[in-house]
């Protein structure tokens, strides 16, 4: 079967193609400059006043000696200050580095260091970074983009657009890596590598002008960034702020008349429950379902689909590839109601893309529905990581980027991600995915979450030990676990180890971080 249609460019409202990310609000502020872009918690900015402030903000990067090629930080929530930041840095010829606000001051030090920005912007919430990004060797100008101070920082330059930007093979992004195995990586996005990103979602999703999107996705991953850009694109309207609940959700989702909702599907599922949700009328706006994280169980979608009467879809890819790379259509999700297996995959490969499954020890592809590592061909892939040969080498092949995640490529070519390369573990010459045995624990009543790690083992070299995070009132003991695993799947697969903790430790982005989790192992007689 092909891969998914998709358009090999974003186009602009006048048709041309998209290079530079700076036409994207050049663009639509000419075309609806008094439609709202944004709404947020304290108002909202129209496309006229995001293109305006973000000139300023480019005259005033050049003023301070910012030039083509350097660098210019954001460090903040999501906003209207944030895309101007980052379309203002375009306008000067700077590559806009996004970094995380959950991250420890050592570590945002450390992106600093890296990265070297000659400008660096705090969020009006984000302010307590100072300290840490004045502890970096690069010494960059520090900014509050708090909106009356980036108005008074603003105020004597012209509105004017520099248009300093170049073209679209220049790096244009940089947004770092989780950092789960090590230190982030900068991953270099160019102009091109975002247009075509954004006609994927722009055409698959059908947002237009007419679209309220609302995505409480952070702006400095890539998700959340992709859905802020491509709204701009189109003249959606977007909604950044987190309802405070599922009450909340319901009554924001239907008072502002969202088309486009981003959901994990924990969340969907108290949603269809809730009274309010049952009303007559009460979902005529929505349109889509946006979701990830985890597959969607049949019985979800089905009470999904009758209370909402939307379409779903969810998608597969990486920062290093611009973002999605595969789709579930809604016309999938149908389908995997009477095929179920169909809802644990991530779709097929979007048009524009090349997928393989490889193996990463031969490098040759597998046969369909062999497992193997995933690798990406395109023009979505990254130029490299930034100032990381090493790292970069390691990814590509060739063309090719090696994702480090392993896979399934089905004959019909929908992939099934399994498990990270880097996680998977040998017992007995048996390959154990630790995601296999982590979907079966979690599957126990009793579990609210879990990560399985490799052991080292004198008789099987390796085996799988789980730390475990019970459910509020459970005693679930290891003996009942295991036993539960060996029901279900090999005994090869099963834990040997049990642990349990109050919670899993994880990184600023919210990943597991496995290299942190020690599980003493069994005393051998």
């Amino acid at each position: 079967m092909p891969p998914t249609t998709t358009p090999s460019t974003s186009r602009l409202p006048d048709g041309t193609a998209l290079t530079r990310l700076a036409d994207i609000v050049r663009a639509r502020a000419q075309v609806s400059p008094t439609a709202r872009a944004m709404t947020t918690a304290a108002g909202a900015a129209t496309f006229a006043e995001l293109d305006e402030l973000s000139s300023r903000i480019a005259h005033r990067l050049v003023s301070e000696g910012v030039r083509p090629g350097d660098r210019v930080a954001y460090i903040g929530r999501n906003s209207p200050e944030f895309l101007a930041v980052l379309y203002g840095a375009a306008k000067a010829g700077a590559v806009a580095t996004a970094v995380n606000v959950l991250l420890a001051p050592a570590e945002v030090t450390w992106i600093l260091d890296d990265a070297a920005p000659r400008a660096v912007f705090l969020g009006a919430e984000d302010q307590h970074h100072r300290p840490a990004v004045q502890a970096s060797t690069a010494r960059p100008l520090v900014v509050s983009a708090a909106p009356e101070d980036l108005t008074a920082w603003t105020a004597d330059v012209p509105a004017t657009d520099p248009a300093a930007d170049g073209g679209g093979d220049e790096p244009a992004l940089i947004l770092y890596s989780s950092g789960t195995t090590g230190n982030p990586k900068g991953v270099v996005l160019s102009g091109h590598n975002m247009a075509r990103a954004l006609a994927a979602v722009q055409d698959l999703l059908e947002l237009d002008d007419t679209s309220v999107a609302m995505a409480p996705i952070p702006f400095f991953h890539i998700s959340g960034l992709g859905l802020a850009l491509v709204a701009t694109l189109v003249g959606a309207e977007l909604i950044t702020f987190t309802p405070a609940g599922p009450e909340d959700l319901v009554a924001t989702l239907r008072e502002r008349r969202v088309s486009h909702a981003v959901v994990v599907p924990t969340v969907l599922q108290r949603l269809v429950e809730m009274p309010q949700s049952q009303e007559p009328g009460a979902w005529e706006h929505l349109r889509y379902v946006i979701y990830g994280a985890a597959p969607m169980p049949t019985p979800l979608l089905r009470r999904a689909i009758d209370v909402l009467g939307c379409k779903f879809v969810q998608s597969y890819g990486l920062t290093e590839s611009s973002g999605g790379v595969t789709i579930l259509t809604h016309e999938d999700h149908l389908a995997g109601l009477e095929r179920p297996h169909l809802l644990t995959s991530c779709g097929r490969a979007l048009g524009s893309v090349r997928l393989r499954v490889v193996d990463p020890v031969l490098g040759s592809d597998v046969a369909p529905g062999e497992r193997g590592e995933i690798w990406i061909g395109g023009d979505h892939v990254m130029s490299g990581y930034w100032r990381n040969a090493e790292a970069t080498d390691a990814a590509m092949s060739g063309a090719w980027l090696r994702t480090g995640d392993i896979g399934v490529l089905d004959a019909e070519g929908y992939l099934y991600v399994v498990d990270r390369l880097k996680d998977m573990l040998v017992s007995g010459g048996e390959n154990v995915y630790p995601a296999e045995v982590e979907r079966v624990l979690v599957e126990h009543p009793d579990v609210a979450e879990c990560a399985v790690v490799a052991m080292p083992s004198p008789t099987w070299g390796e085996v799988p030990a789980a730390l475990v995070v019970r459910r509020p009132g459970s005693a679930v003991d290891a003996d009942a676990l295991v036993a539960w695993a060996r029901e279900r799947m090999a005994h090869f697969k099963c834990p040997k180890v049990v642990e349990f903790t109050d919670q899993l430790p994880r990184n600023a982005s919210g990943k597991v971080l496995k290299r942190a989790i020690r599980i003493a192992p069994v005393p051998t007689a």
